[in-house]
């Protein structure tokens, strides 16, 4: 049915209803999180168990960015302990099997949007046989986020897996959620499986 209607725009030149289709299928894919995974394929990640929180260097030698990240941190240690509890991970101190640390980090973004604007409203691609047309310009500012999480083999001090995330932080009311929903994707297929 849906493809009908896109169909038979493309054929009666209904370029508005073709516009208002591809921002209601695009606008959703650019507002996800990004998440990216990488791993030590020869480790064996069958003999995790226990894991032991340490501080990220960056934060070892820039305590005011540890100030300053401070609830950021806190929700992200949490999200996590929850996330490796249900998949029958234990957080311990003295002798992990591996270590986790983390660092988070937020930039501020500008965005700058030009909309075409005619008498109809939004006007297209063959505006210059039209009316008159009037472009609006608008920007757009929010934060983009970033959270880094490493792995590291408690003997050898070895970087064995990374997950990243990064998103836009448009309202800081949902940022717990946000922080939520990018742990649990970065753990959502941990731990990784050997192909063979």
């Amino acid at each position: 049915m849906f493809f009908e209607h896109v169909l038979g725009a493309l054929q009666k030149g209904d370029r508005l209803f073709l516009l208002c289709t591809l921002c209601a299928v695009l606008v959703p894919c650019g507002q996800a999180q990004t998440v990216k995974i990488d791993f030590d394929h020869g480790f064996d990640f069958s003999k995790v168990h226990s894991y032991e929180w340490r501080k990220h260097p960056i934060f070892e030698k820039h305590s005011e960015l540890g100030e300053r990240y401070s609830t950021a941190i806190q929700l992200v240690m949490n999200a996590t302990n929850q996330q490796l509890r249900k998949k029958g991970y234990q957080s311990v101190s003295g002798t992990p099997d591996v270590f986790l640390t983390f660092f988070v980090m937020a930039k501020d973004v500008a965005s700058t949007y030009t909309d075409m604007i005619g008498p109809s409203g939004a006007y297209g691609w063959y505006g210059w046989y039209a009316p008159p047309v009037w472009t609006v310009t608008r920007t757009e500012q929010y934060l983009e986020g970033t959270l880094v999480m490493d792995m590291i083999d408690s003997p050898d001090a070895k970087l064995i897996w990374r997950g990243s995330a990064t998103d836009s932080i448009k309202d800081f009311r949902n940022r717990d959620k946000n922080v939520e929903a990018a742990v649990k994707k970065i753990f959502n297929k941990f731990p990784p499986k050997k192909k063979g």
